[in-house]
């Protein structure tokens, strides 16, 4: 790498972490998922409670791989438990994830020009800024992808040991998100039958090797547990398969929502204003690609890489969940800048280059209207107004009343009354300042901590009416953000 390509992606990286964190901590989102896997994560650290599993899928039984948990004990022993401080360890993986796209785009393409329009979209894209912001592991398929295409074209090239590393990052790829094992797994398929000839030129002991290296480290822990867990994990999935367990939609229904999903994530991924705009643009890209395919040997590879997983989605005739599209991130970009670049050469060079500008400016303008608001933001889609500060300014402002007395809380959170956010921030908050922690033995002195509903407020109103005007005398109530803090005493069981 020369000295002025360093300096380019340094400068992008830089410039890509401040886009990420842009806004943290106050916008960071720590909902109740977050403080489920924060409560693990700091099992490990101070209780060293190791886990061979990482989060639950939305399959009964079935989990992702604890490569987040493992990765999130570095930054959460330094700082002592700080989500903040883990937030900003996770965008730092994403933000010098550019050096990657940038080797990618080069292997892939062998153009230094296609190499920093891809860098410098991936650098700006809102999509990818949206996924970095999330606090969970999904997001790690972005660097992890671009890491495995990168060994498998270098294998495709010549290079016999980068298929151990295709290995190695395939079963990290499904550590972070479950069904990247079957997904990429299927890509592996179409590449394997497309560029056939070059695989089996190798030594089938060394192919062999690979392969159990890629099954060690994608299922390795899943099986030791399973062992352990009397076969959970292959009991539901074979109850999946089987149709006993799970919830189907007819064909067609998953491929309209399949498809839906895909328009849907290239629109934030490429930062484009409606669907309309992004289904012209997508089939442009599909288009110029098929028509320029003999150029290049590894264009195919886009192909697979793009529309296999939503071949292998409709099939599944599972609802599409949008978490599963990190994986087209890098392809995607890649994908608009090879068209880019085709455009700037073989057609009219000043449209290519308002083509990248355009794009540059739309995800720029995305990125500063939509991140103050949290709108667009797959986590928050349905509570924007959830914000870190507000939940810590909450947990002081009920320490300061409390005045060391003793109590317990509820908490309304969205999904309903699934209170681990609040655990954990509670936890936390006490460990720093060497608070006593909540105890439901002490509830005669409660802190209720009510989150705005805006999709069911109905519901929130019966609630509050019939539940919580039961469960003592209002003494304070204050309000932070969308977060209200209400101080409540049980009548005959508490004298403040």
């Amino acid at each position: 790498m020369s000295r002025k390509t360093l300096i380019i992606l340094t400068g992008l990286a830089i410039f890509g972490f401040y886009l990420r964190s842009y806004l943290f901590p106050a916008n960071l989102f720590f909902g109740p998922e977050q403080g489920t896997d924060f409560k693990v994560i700091r099992d490990i650290v101070v209780s060293h409670k190791f886990t061979l599993i990482g989060p639950k899928t939305d399959i009964a039984g079935v989990f992702h791989g604890p490569i987040y948990y493992y990765l999130a004990c570095i930054p959460f022993f330094f700082s002592q438990g700080d989500p903040y401080t883990v937030a900003l360890f996770f965008i730092l993986i994403q933000s010098l994830s550019v050096f990657l796209i940038f080797f990618l785009s080069y292997e892939l393409t062998e153009s230094k020009r296609i190499a920093y329009i891809a860098s410098l979209l991936y650098t700006v894209s809102f999509g990818a800024i949206s996924y970095s912001r999330w606090l969970s592991g999904q997001p790690l398929t972005i660097p992890l992808s671009a890491l495995f295409f990168l060994f498998t074209i270098r294998f495709l090239k010549g290079e016999k040991w980068s298929l151990a590393g295709a290995a190695v990052t395939f079963g990290l790829m499904g550590q972070a998100e479950f069904m990247n094992l079957l997904l990429v797994s299927a890509i592996g398929l179409f590449l394997f039958f497309r560029y056939c000839n070059k695989i089996v030129s190798y030594p089938k002991r060394f192919l062999i090797f690979s392969f159990c290296i890629a099954l060690i480290f994608s299922l390795g822990n899943f099986a030791l547990f399973d062992f352990r867990h009397e076969f959970l994990i292959s009991k539901s999935i074979m109850s999946l398969v089987s149709g006993t367990k799970g919830y189907y939609i007819s064909l067609f229904q998953s491929l309209i929502e399949t498809y839906d999903m895909f328009i849907s994530a290239s629109m934030n991924i490429l930062g484009l204003p409606n669907t309309y705009i992004t289904t012209i643009v997508v089939w442009c890209i599909v288009a110029i690609l098929f028509i320029h395919k003999g150029k290049n040997q590894y264009y195919p590879l886009l192909f697979f890489w793009i529309f296999v997983p939503n071949a292998i989605l409709i099939i599944l005739r599972h609802r599409a969940l949008e978490q599963l599209y990190v994986l087209l991130v890098v392809g995607i970009i890649l994908g608009v800048s090879v068209v880019i670049d085709i455009i700037r050469q073989q057609f009219y060079p000043a449209l290519g280059t308002l083509i990248f500008l355009l794009l540059v400016f739309l995800n720029m303008s995305l990125w500063f209207t939509s991140l103050p608001a949290n709108y667009r933001i797959f986590f928050q889609s349905t509570q924007p107004g959830l914000r870190y500060d507000d939940q810590l300014q909450s947990v002081k402002y009920i320490y300061d009343l409390a005045n060391g007395r003793q109590f317990y809380f509820q908490s309304y959170t969205i999904p309903y009354f699934w209170q681990d956010g609040w655990e954990y921030l509670f936890w936390y908050y006490a460990i720093k300042n060497t608070y006593v922690l909540p105890n439901e033995k002490h509830d005669e002195l409660l802190y209720v901590i009510i989150q705005k509903d805006r999709s069911n407020p109905r519901f929130q109103q019966v609630w509050y009416e019939k539940t919580v005007s039961r469960w003592g005398l209002l003494q304070n109530s204050v309000t932070f953000g969308e977060l209200t803090v209400e101080e409540r005493i049980k009548e005959g069981r508490y004298e403040k």
